[in-house]
């Protein structure tokens, strides 16, 4: 005789008649979870005792100890330096990009203090006076032409780009005992990068063509200096010619592979140098076709999400890189769509969610919901995480409406939950949301949310079913409808469903459905026409 036996569960599909979704999906899913194929709630998030700034919009833990939080958008990644002492991290979307460090960043709000990303060059040119020692010519073909230019530093060591080269200086007894070229300084018109050493430098030869070499790192509040140096006694060449701030409009700052830092300004993508976040050449930066939205790392490749087609851009160097545009008009919505789950990026796009990674793009939701349907979860507002290999997303005005997207098994469930930001911890692999200014750990808590879970419509036919069974852990903590073409022919609510097989009340339908909902585990679900079907 016919049966209807569910003894496994899944999420919706919702562009799939439920007359025709298989056994174990659902025609509404909402706070469940699937573990092992059974049907459980949600956990729900665990407060943590911390707490932020109140109106966060973004959150990021440091070194596994420390929180950061800001009122904006911002991207942070750590240094990409091994063991750094400053433990430095670098942001942007709060105003120009931006450094912090642990000599700075700790207080009651952290990053409490910040400098700006990048070192300028020198505005003001060396004014550079010779002293000659001797007063006769003792060897016309020693005379020395030299050129001067200086550099600024950060306590952190980092070395900017050098200024304009001074005046041509000629020297005509630079061997002789005494001869000495003065040199004075102009302080930073700006010091918002933590400025506090300058370097000079000078030519070695005629012309002014040589390479600078070394001469002496001087205070940066020390404003004279005599170069008394020989030339033997110079130190290494400059080679911070290009090494210019970012530019101040970056955002959407992420750590590639090779201690790369990439960020980007409205269709331009830049690069910093290899393990020197603080110096980002224009001669790195490559252009997209359309405005950029958001970009992630995929190991030796960037992902650059843009208004029109995405790119990938790929190279072991900064100066290597090379993009390819991916001929698909899969734009990107929402920036904070944009999620690495399972090695892919995931983001939303105005038809659905794509899936991208080295290999190309895919449309992951296609066969799973309409693009009508996909209007409903408002893409251009979705913040999403990643969570246990799922794709987990709030959306909404006040991101006050969530769904969890399965890449694995293509289907969605619903829950309800505000998170104003999330983080996702790599260290201990949890997620983080702020609700308020109070951190909670997702899915960490004791208590569980309620679920509601809906089967699909199976066609009997004009057919009485007699008996159910529901098996599982906790039953009394869930409760059950029964439904005859649409009907409601049986209620069992909470603490009612008996352990044993029951009767349904006399009933004949076409189409028959039944509605979980509650607390408890279930494992199997059965209507039949006789108790031996339900009890096998």
């Amino acid at each position: 005789m016919p049966a209807i036996s569910v003894k496994t569960f899944a999420g919706e599909r919702p562009k799939v008649d439920p007359r025709l979704l298989p056994n174990e999906s659902a025609a509404k899913a909402y706070g469940c979870h699937f573990d092992n194929g059974n049907l459980s709630p949600l956990k729900s998030p665990l407060l943590t005792g911390i707490s932020v700034i109140s109106n966060a919009k973004t959150i990021y833990k440091h070194l596994n100890e420390y929180w950061f939080s800001w009122d904006k958008a911002v991207n942070a990644v750590a240094s990409p330096v091994a063991n750094d002492p400053w433990q430095r991290v670098y942001f942007t979307g709060d105003g120009y990009p931006k450094v912090t460090n642990n000599t700075i960043f700790s207080g009651a709000i952290m990053p409490a203090n910040d400098y700006r990303l990048g070192i300028q060059s020198p505005e003001v040119p060396i004014i550079a006076i010779v002293n000659d020692a001797a007063t006769e010519e003792v060897d016309p073909n020693d005379d020395e032409t030299r050129y001067y230019t200086h550099t600024f530093v950060t306590e952190q060591g980092e070395e900017g780009p050098p200024g304009e080269a001074s005046q041509r200086i000629d020297i005509r007894y630079p061997n002789e005992e005494g001869t000495h070229v003065k040199l004075s300084f102009s302080p930073p018109n700006v010091n918002a990068s933590n400025i506090t050493h300058r370097r000079i430098y000078r030519t070695a030869t005629g012309g002014g063509i040589a390479d600078y070499l070394f001469v002496a790192e001087i205070p940066i509040s020390q404003n004279l200096f005599v170069d008394d140096i020989s030339t033997d006694e110079l130190g290494s060449s400059l080679d911070t010619y290009d090494y210019e701030m970012p530019n101040e409009n970056m955002i959407g700052l992420t750590s590639m592979a090779n201690g790369i830092l990439a960020g980007f300004f409205d269709s331009t993508v830049c690069f910093s140098e290899s393990y020197l976040p603080y110096a980002w050449p224009t001669g790195y930066q490559l252009t997209t076709e359309h405005k950029i939205v958001t970009c992630a790392a995929l190991g030796n490749t960037l992902a650059v999400l843009t208004e029109g087609y995405p790119y990938l851009f790929s190279g072991i160097s900064p100066d290597s890189m090379a993009g390819q545009k991916l001929e698909s008009n899969q734009s990107c919505t929402s920036a904070r769509s944009a999620v690495i789950v399972n090695g892919s990026l995931i983001y939303a796009s105005p038809d659905g969610l794509i899936g991208l990674n080295g290999g190309g793009l895919s449309m992951l939701t296609g066969q799973i919901i309409t693009r009508e349907q996909w209007q409903e979860y408002e893409p251009s507002t979705i913040e999403a995480y990643h969570q246990e290999g799922r794709y987990l997303a709030f959306y909404g005005a006040n991101l006050d409406k969530a769904f969890i997207f399965d890449p694995t098994d293509g289907d969605f469930r619903h829950f309800t939950a505000t998170a104003n930001c999330g983080f996702n911890s790599l260290v201990d692999d949890a997620l983080y949301i702020c609700q308020g200014k109070n951190l909670s750990k997702w899915e960490a808590g004791p208590a569980v949310m309620s679920y509601e879970w809906k089967s699909k419509a199976f066609i009997a036919n004009d057919l009485s079913f007699a008996c159910a069974m529901v098996k599982g852990v906790d039953t009394e903590l869930a409760g059950l409808r029964i439904y005859a073409d649409e009907v409601e022919v049986l209620h069992l609510a909470p603490g009612q469903i008996p352990k044993s097989a029951f009767r349904l009340p006399n009933t004949r339908g076409n189409s028959w459905s039944f509605e979980v909902y509650g607390k408890g585990t279930i494992h199997s679900v059965s209507i039949a026409t006789t108790m031996q079907e339900v009890a096998a």
